[in-house]
């Protein structure tokens, strides 16, 4: 199963969405957002191109959604989260929560730095920021995305728009 992963949109309207997440979005598994949609529209929007949307509250989200989710593929626990709540790039943090709920992957975004790191048999996913917006750091960013493939291997892809 390919569940495309997204966060930090930073967009007040849908029609910003880059073609090849649009044409991704129809065709995975599934969508899954770490936050900062920032709009009621986008999230709407992400609902229509694909009924499952697996999405967490950013720090600039005003929507009521959740702060962390778990969910379960091919016996795989995945877990989301946006990550605001450890500070920026603390990946200590990020893994000792990821290891306290007992994920296999921990997705997450909020630093807009496009990561897979694999820290033992934990899968730490942030897919960067789709839009390239600035970091919160003040850091240029590149359009990213990444792919997740989960079946007896789980592997992850970034992709640059």
């Amino acid at each position: 199963m390919k569940y495309l992963i997204i966060s930090d949109l930073h967009l007040s309207e849908p029609n910003k969405l880059p073609k090849i997440i649009i044409e991704l979005a129809k065709e995975l598994e599934g969508i899954i957002c770490a936050g900062d949609l920032t709009s009621e529209k986008v999230l709407e929007e992400l609902k229509e191109m694909n009924k499952n949307l697996i999405v967490v509250k950013g720090n600039c989200d005003s929507i009521e959604l959740p702060e962390y989710l778990e969910f379960e593929v091919e016996n795989k626990k995945i877990g989301v989260i946006h990550s605001n709540q450890f500070g920026r790039n603390n990946l200590e943090k990020i893994s000792e929560f990821a290891n306290s709920k007992k994920v296999d992957v921990l997705i997450f975004g909020h630093t807009h730095q496009p990561l897979v790191e694999k820290r033992g048999d934990l899968l730490l996913i942030n897919p960067g920021t789709l839009t390239g917006t600035i970091s919160g750091e003040g850091i240029k960013t590149e359009k990213t995305y990444a792919v997740l493939e989960i079946g007896k291997e789980i592997n992850a892809k970034l992709k640059t728009i």
